[in-house]
């Protein structure tokens, strides 16, 4: 049932009158009772049935007013409170939406700066492996420069017929017969190598000098073609300078 008929029939049920009854057309008898109340108040009329229709009319309209009144208020509650929850799922939604974005963002960013770092350290970390590499070659160049120093001398002290093998290539080469040849010696040297002519045939005429400033080991050759710088210290930096380093004979000592 709506609101506005409930009240209209709570409304006619506090309405009470009494209905006419016609039981006879002749006049009552007089009484002392009749007499006596014939100076009190009459009894109210009854409404008619216009009246009757017209007051149902005001409270149906009354009862549709407050209805609607009522309804207005429950509706607008209702409303209010589905906006409001409506609003904070949007506004959740929303935020939601914004931190996710601007969260990635920043991520991005920060991945990226630290990709950027990372680069920048291998980079330095290649740069540092290099120089590394680079100065431990030197290192170990120079480490096996002086080792064959050593090595070197310590044979050439031991076995000092080494020098023959270079007397035997220099001797036979191309040189003019007839010229006089001149091989410069470390007196050491002087006696092993006459001794190795000697018994070497076709050699042609070598006359051997001795040379304190030749490092035994070594000689300088001198030919009509030229002379032939056989000496230990230019063999030796022959040698080091194919390995790329820089070394004097004698400085690892």
């Amino acid at each position: 049932m709506s609101t506005s008929n409930k009240y209209l029939d709570q409304t006619l049920q506090g309405l009470h009158w009494t209905p006419l009854e016609m039981t006879s057309f002749d006049a009552p008898p007089i009484t002392q009772s009749t007499t006596a109340s014939t100076g009190a108040a009459a009894s109210p009329p009854v409404p008619s049935a216009a009246e009757l229709r017209r007051q149902i009319q005001e409270l149906r309209a009354m009862a549709q007013t407050r209805g609607q009144a009522e309804g207005y208020a429950a509706g607008h509650a209702q409303g209010l409170a589905t906006g409001l929850t409506e609003g904070q799922e949007q506004g959740q939604a929303q935020g939601y939406e914004d931190g996710l974005a601007q969260g990635h963002k920043a991520g991005s960013e920060q991945a990226r700066q630290a990709c950027n770092q990372l680069l920048t350290l291998a980079d330095a970390c290649a740069a540092s492996i290099a120089n590394m590499e680079a100065e431990m070659g030197q290192a170990l160049i120079s480490l096996s420069v002086r080792i064959a120093e050593q090595i070197l001398r310590t044979t050439l002290d031991t076995q000092p017929e080494k020098i023959l093998g270079l007397i035997h290539d220099i001797t036979h080469q191309d040189h003019n017969q007839d010229a006089t040849l001149k091989l410069r010696l470390h007196p050491d040297d002087l006696e092993l190598v006459k001794s190795y002519l000697d018994k070497e045939p076709g050699v042609g005429l070598w006359r051997l000098l001795p040379d304190n400033s030749i490092t035994r080991g070594g000689c300088i050759a001198e030919t009509s073609q030229g002379d032939i710088d056989a000496t230990l210290e230019t063999r030796w930096k022959r040698v080091i300078a194919a390995l790329g380093h820089n070394s004097v004979l004698g400085q690892g000592r």
